[in-house]
């Protein structure tokens, strides 16, 4: 991947620890302290880095699945390389109640295995590896190993709670919560959100919603939408706006939907090639303060 000229030396220092501090897993009080170390360095490293000029955010589908296997470590550092502003994930939650990173309720097209997520448990999912997309096999990331390479950094994630038994929902919450990382709830699924803002009151909620799939807010404290890219007129856009939600279109991997996007005021480009949005982005970037606020303002 070309890294932007944007890219200061301080980021890529900090991506190296990043890198280096993946192939460990999350499991134990043990493991999350020796993790201490490079998260602090890799926050030291994001500080000292000039913030992105304003404008629509880049936010990486997956990680980068143009780049490396959804949903991977590898795939989130390939979109945090690419100079991607957040980074989107979906969670599923394992026979034991381990929430992993995995889109599909089944792990049969991305993996080397069979099965229903909810079916396998955290050490079988271990066990397997993402096959799906350009690079080399790589595991099933835990939510956790992700927040915890995150906490204290400028990245923010947008995290999908797939459907799922009610418990597992209330899980997913209490974790993001707990954890240090700067988190966005959202899901298509309004009863999940109010479910999982019932345990997680202080983090941002975001409505996904497509052609067959629009569940009513409800009542919802909604920071935001995140809108399929055939219901993101400027009509609807401009009215969401005026209502107080930031609205977030996907999936948009091309310099006419960024443009047209851009241009009604979207607040970010859900990508699966955030390199590429950000060499993008980078070339037409407004004044600072022009662009529009992330949910919940900054934390």
């Amino acid at each position: 991947m070309t890294v932007p000229p944007r890219m200061p030396a301080a980021v890529l220092a900090a991506l190296a620890v990043l890198a280096a501090g993946c192939a460990a897993p999350l499991t134990t009080p043990a493991a999350r302290s020796t993790s201490a170390a490079p998260a602090t360095a890799l926050r030291a490293q994001v500080a000292a880095a000039p913030k992105a000029c304003a404008g629509p955010v880049v936010i990486g589908h997956r990680g980068a699945p143009a780049t490396a296997p959804e949903n991977t470590m590898a795939s989130f550092e390939a979109a945090l390389r690419g100079g991607a502003d957040w980074l989107e994930t979906d969670v599923q939650t394992t026979s034991d109640g381990v929430p992993v990173l995995m889109h599909d309720s089944s792990v049969d097209r991305v993996t080397d295995g069979k099965g229903e997520v909810a079916a396998l448990t955290a050490a079988q999912i271990a066990g397997l590896r993402v096959t799906i997309g350009p690079g080399g096999p790589e595991p099933v990331p835990t939510l956790e190993l992700l927040l915890a390479r995150l906490a204290g950094t400028r990245t923010r994630l947008l995290m999908e709670i797939k459907w799922q038994r009610p418990e597992d929902v209330a899980r997913i919450a209490r974790i993001a919560a707990a954890s240090r990382a700067d988190v966005v709830l959202y899901s298509f699924s309004a009863a999940h959100l109010k479910q999982a803002h019932e345990e997680a009151p202080r983090l941002p909620l975001v409505l996904i919603q497509g052609g067959g799939l629009a569940d009513p807010p409800d009542g919802l404290p909604l920071a935001g939408l995140a809108l399929d890219a055939g219901l993101a007129t400027a009509e609807r856009i401009g009215a969401e706006r005026r209502a107080g939600h930031q609205v977030y279109v996907w999936t948009l991997d091309d310099e006419p939907s960024w443009q047209a996007m851009s241009d009604r005021d979207a607040a970010g480009l859900i990508t699966d090639v955030p390199d590429r949005a950000r060499a993008w982005a980078d070339g037409r970037c407004r004044a600072p303060g022009s662009g529009p606020p992330a949910p919940g303002g900054d934390r």
